[in-house]
């Protein structure tokens, strides 16, 4: 089984010892010098400029190359749109017919303005939302819609707020920043505590991919991938608690919402090991510890 792995940033990074430790072979495409340092079987390259020829003698491609937030993508409307739609479209079609592309989309196509302490329903992925608040949701809306009828052996992974410890760290996102200001300020900061948000840990990720990897069945064209739904109140109460922090209450602001139904994946691949979030969040001091202490 011979796996390109497109993108060596957050979720690269992480899933690249994984997948090699489950003895796949695994090539590294990402157009950084900095990601790619230490990285063997590795094309410095935009995925864009590979052509028929690189990608034939690959079985499944893994595609974490986006543009990958809301922020990147107002700011370069036109790039999210290329990125995440019509360069991945036009990949898509060059790749090997049998070969199984799985990609990253987003949860986030099913928000909703958060209001007052509503609930959203959890959606399946039928229940897509087609009124965009963003390029970024857009962009991810779109792929998913033209991936089913203009490329074959496609599947998007509508991946909840991704969270956890990566060599390569995003600390915005919001376990992470939570984690981060409670070991560095000693507290943590909370706004919109009534909105709700389905993570996703990259433990869990790497469960469901090695798993879709495996499998010789036909995959479904969307599938949500989550960890768990909670309210932004309560996932800052769980975290102050376990690094006996405060909670600051920011107040309120205009923001979204947004809750899954991952019972698709979880019936396909078998629900990822449950684990509690103090352990997550143990699990990501003993990563990063050490590089607070050392920077302060």
């Amino acid at each position: 089984m011979k796996i390109l792995l497109i993108g060596h940033g957050y979720v690269g990074a992480y899933l690249r010892p994984v997948l090699i430790r489950s003895g796949l072979d695994v090539v590294v495409c990402d157009q950084s010098v900095e990601r790619l340092a230490g990285v063997e079987n590795a094309m410095r390259c935009r995925y864009q400029e590979l052509t028929i020829a690189d990608l034939a003698d690959f079985n499944v491609i893994l595609w974490f190359a986006g543009h990958s937030s809301v922020p990147m993508s107002l700011r370069d409307p036109d790039g999210a749109l290329a990125n995440n739609c019509l360069d991945l479209l036009h990949f898509a079609r060059r790749k090997p017919v049998n070969a199984r592309l799985i990609y990253a989309s987003t949860a986030s196509v099913y928000s909703v303005l958060s209001e007052g302490d509503a609930v959203p329903p959890a959606l399946d992925e039928s229940e897509t939302r087609l009124d965009p608040m963003n390029p970024y949701d857009c962009s991810k809306i779109s792929i998913d819609a033209l991936a089913r009828c203009f490329a074959n052996a496609i599947t998007g992974l509508r991946l909840g707020t991704v969270c956890g410890a990566s060599p390569q760290l995003r600390a915005e996102l919001v376990f992470n920043a939570m984690n981060l200001a409670a070991m560095r300020d000693g507290y943590v900061q909370v706004s919109n505590r009534h909105s709700h948000r389905n993570l996703l840990f990259l433990e869990d990720l790497a469960h469901y991919v090695l798993k879709l990897v495996e499998l010789n069945a036909d995959l479904p064209p969307i599938l949500n991938t989550g960890s768990l739904n909670i309210s932004i109140g309560e996932l800052a109460d769980r975290i102050a608690a376990f690094h006996g922090v405060p909670v600051v209450d920011k107040g309120n602001s205009t923001t979204y919402s947004f809750r899954m139904n991952c019972g698709k994946i979880q019936s396909l691949c078998g629900a990822a090991p449950q684990i509690a979030i103090a352990e997550r969040c143990a699990l990501f001091r003993e990563a990063y510890r050490p590089l607070l202490k050392a920077a302060s």
